[in-house]
């Protein structure tokens, strides 16, 4: 029988390979929550891209976070989105009691998701609506809350045009089920063999990047919106392809770029505007959004695959080889028999 003060977890002790630097572990202690904190038993978590470049420590400024060398022995647990019920409680959280079920970001702690425990912030908690399983609202803090945000600061409205590049990841998918919701024209762009589950996702138009310049085949047609959630060329060329009073919105892909459009200038001409995401809405509250939309079934998380916590490691490396569609959920109460 499993010592009550230990859990299981994935834990990583050096940086690289995550097949080779994530190990799984019986044998972690069960954190105590402090006064304004609670613990969570955690029931669903996802897999995010933020997973990956920390394993791999891709930019410098991770190992100034998470450790020089390699990651500290209080940051080598990933996971930064949850949905789990409360098990214990400090003493000062007055709105959630042991039983609620809840839904968090924890990347301001740095993760810890995979694992069967771990401690949040009472002001990061959101409660999970009882139509939405622990296996769709753990895609949200990540993914739809990014996608929400964006689409904000998209400003969208009925009948607007919206291209959505990065169409067949998370973010993506939620972002174009948002923009369809809101009464959008959605065009994306994906890959060959993402192109049948964007379309089933709303999308009206597919460019295939593969088989054609993105931005050139789409000359021509002026988007409203430009939603990029996989930016690894120069921002600027979507000008051509936006409005006068178009608005560009960078959510995810090269970190670079995120830098160059929060400091080093813009790319626009005329009225456009060229923006990285940038949190003018709480995230719990475009969560609770974006759970609503769930739970009234606006919208369905895209979830390629359940898998369980041992398979964390290669789930990271199939976001690596791109051949992820939507999000792939880490259920921690399914046994690895149960796997296919």
């Amino acid at each position: 029988m499993q010592n009550l003060k230990l859990m299981r977890a994935i834990i990583f002790r050096d940086y690289g390979d995550p097949q080779e630097v994530m190990e799984f572990v019986e044998d972690f202690e069960i954190p105590t929550p402090n006064k304004n904190e609670v613990l969570v038993k955690v029931e669903c978590a996802s897999v995010n891209a933020a997973d990956r470049y920390i394993v791999r420590a891709n930019y410098f400024i991770i190992r100034m976070v998470f450790g020089l060398f390699r990651p500290s022995k209080k940051k080598r647990i990933l996971g930064m989105d949850i949905a789990g019920t409360i098990k214990g409680i400090g003493k000062n959280v007055k709105s959630f009691q042991i039983g609620d079920a809840v839904v968090a970001d924890i990347r301001k702690s740095f993760g810890g998701g995979y694992a069967e425990y771990v401690i949040v912030n009472a002001k990061h908690l959101v409660k999970k609506p009882q139509e939405v399983s622990f296996e769709q609202a753990c895609t949200v803090p990540i993914s739809g809350q990014a996608a929400m945000m964006g689409m904000i600061l998209c400003d969208i409205k009925r009948g607007d045009k919206v291209l959505v590049n990065g169409a067949s990841g998370g973010v993506g998918s939620f972002g174009i089920q948002i923009a369809k919701a809101q009464g959008a024209y959605v065009a994306a762009i994906c890959s060959t063999k993402k192109i049948e589950a964007v379309k089933s996702w709303g999308a009206d138009e597919v460019v295939d990047y593969k088989k054609k310049d993105s931005i050139k085949a789409l000359i021509g047609k002026e988007f409203d919106a430009v939603f990029d959630t996989a930016s690894f060329e120069c921002p600027g060329r979507y000008k051509q392809i936006l409005n006068k009073d178009g608005k560009y919105v960078l959510v995810g892909g090269d970190f670079y770029n995120m830098l160059r459009l929060k400091f080093l200038g813009r790319f626009s001409r005329g009225s456009q505007k060229f923006m990285a995401v940038t949190q003018k809405v709480t995230v719990t509250t475009n969560i609770k959004t974006v759970l609503k939309m769930i739970a009234d079934k606006k919208i369905t998380p895209a979830i390629q695959k359940v898998i369980p916590l041992q398979d964390v490691p290669g789930a990271i490396h199939s976001l690596e080889q791109r051949t992820v569609i939507g999000k792939i959920v880490v259920n921690l109460n399914k046994e690895v028999s149960d796997h296919s």
